[in-house]
């Protein structure tokens, strides 16, 4: 019993701790099979990611580039690809439990002599981390993020395209709201849906908005596939407060004039161009924090 339990706590993040376990008592560690599976579970999982970031910055070199041949191309292929090697890594990592189970060795075997290293176990080191700092940061940005618009300051809007959980936006966020939260108290941050209802509350009564859904022909795309664009915009009731807004949408900027007349004075951003996750990330982290410290 124990060498079993021994085998499944390699699958579920134990490994470093072994090791460390042994290095501190001065023992070799004893690599069974199960050990090498999962080392090996890992460094195809950094590998599947690493696959990622080069389709992901390839596709990003094509939309700012190519605009023709990206518009060819599904938005969302590289996060089709990661989740086909997420997938196979699940399999495998469940055939691994199952084995350590039933006490057999897996039968879908990926040992290699990378695994015998001591890299494959800082890899893995590295990998439990930061699953658990993720996990820890995600939680932390979903609680302190209203789910309501009322009372709110800041707002970041986003169409979740009825798949994506609201954690990764709260996540996304999460610089600009912990600046956000010290400027105006604990309810000054919402990270709510993009309809109707929440972008016309924010336009009334916001300071920043950053508005994350798709775009077209100046058009920003609601849930639902709604168009929503300056003329839906009442300009009576814009807040006297607001100050910036953010359009990530491609092609927002085709309507630009009318987007900055319609939410004058607010500074309002746009592209007139197809517009990339990676500047959308790289603004949040870096220019965001900035601009919301430097709002009244």
């Amino acid at each position: 019993m124990y060498e079993k339990l021994l085998n499944i706590s390699y699958y579920i993040g134990f490994i470093p701790f072994y090791w460390l376990f042994n290095a501190i008592q001065h023992r070799k560690p004893r690599k069974s099979y199960h050990y090498l599976q999962a080392l090996a579970i890992n460094f195809l999982l950094f590998c599947s990611f690493v696959i990622f970031f080069i389709c992901f910055s390839i596709h990003t070199f094509i939309v700012y580039f190519y605009r023709n041949l990206a518009l060819t191309i599904p938005m969302e292929l590289s996060f089709y690809i990661l989740g086909c090697l997420l997938l196979i890594c699940l399999i495998i990592w469940l055939e691994g439990i199952v084995s350590a189970i039933i006490g057999r060795a897996p039968r879908i075997s990926l040992f290699s002599s990378l695994t015998r290293t001591r890299f494959s176990t800082v890899l893995a080191a590295f990998h439990y981390f930061f699953i658990i700092l993720i996990i820890i940061v995600a939680i932390h940005s979903s609680s302190i993020a209203q789910k309501e618009v009322e009372e709110a300051d800041i707002f970041f809007l986003y169409d979740d395209m009825g798949y994506i959980p609201r954690w990764v936006f709260t996540l996304g966020f999460y610089c600009d709201s912990i600046i956000a939260i010290n400027r105006w108290g604990d309810n000054s941050v919402a990270i709510v849906p993009l309809n109707n209802n929440t972008i016309d509350y924010a336009l009334e009564n916001g300071r920043f908005i950053f508005v994350s859904s798709h775009g077209v022909e100046g058009y920003i795309i609601l849930q639902d596939n709604i168009f929503y664009g300056p003329e839906n915009v009442e300009n009576d009731s814009i807040s006297a407060s607001l100050q910036y807004v953010y359009l990530s949408g491609c092609d927002t900027g085709l309507k630009r004039e009318e987007w900055e007349n319609a939410l004058s004075p607010a500074y309002v951003k746009t592209f007139d161009r197809l517009s990339t996750t990676f500047e959308h990330f790289y603004w949040l982290i870096v220019e965001g924090p900035k601009v919301i410290n430097s709002l009244n």
